[in-house]
């Protein structure tokens, strides 16, 4: 039987970065956006200025790339060792769905609304794209927990598969 540490290590890995991921998203949400979406217009303007050295998506981008370099690396090891693929596909699947997709197609389009393009929109374009926005983001935190979820389901798989791996092993003797 093949040694499971690589991609015991690997898919550990992802379900870390995962989490950490799924973590600061909901992080992002709960205490950043009430501010942010309390007071339509005035606040975006106020969250413009705030978050004019550091924006939200100058830590989320990378993040979400290195989560999807893991994501990737974990496949490839689920792949080759093929173990926990079905978790890592589901995974796979939440993050470009539900992460990469919706943001880029649906939440960058009324972000740009919101906070590039807004003296070209009235004030009910403006609203209503903060309330899309909003919806997306709940989408994107439900993905972004699946992601992390299935993610650590895999890692779980290939651990038992390495504890059971372990138990079947001779003891050696003492003489």
């Amino acid at each position: 039987m093949r040694s499971v540490t690589v991609p015991l290590v690997v898919l550990s890995g992802y379900a870390v970065v995962a989490c950490f991921a799924f973590g600061t998203t909901a992080a992002e949400t709960m205490l950043l956006y009430p501010n942010i979406f309390r007071d339509i217009p005035e606040s975006l303007e106020l969250t413009e200025q705030f978050m004019s050295v550091v924006a939200v998506g100058d830590v989320m981008r990378p993040l979400g790339g290195v989560l999807t370099l893991c994501a990737l690396i974990a496949g490839a090891a689920a792949v080759r060792y093929r173990i926990g693929l079905r978790w890592v596909g589901l995974s796979l699947a939440s993050l470009v769905s539900g992460q990469f997709l919706l943001s880029v197609l649906y939440q960058w389009p009324r972000a740009s609304i919101l906070f590039d393009d807004r003296d070209k929109h009235t004030l009910a374009e403006i609203e209503r794209a903060a309330t899309e926005f909003l919806i997306g983001q709940g989408f994107r935190i439900a993905a972004a927990a699946l992601t992390a979820l299935f993610a650590v389901a895999a890692a779980l798989v290939c651990y038992r598969r390495r504890v059971l791996a372990r138990s079947t092993e001779p003891v050696p003797s003492l003489t």
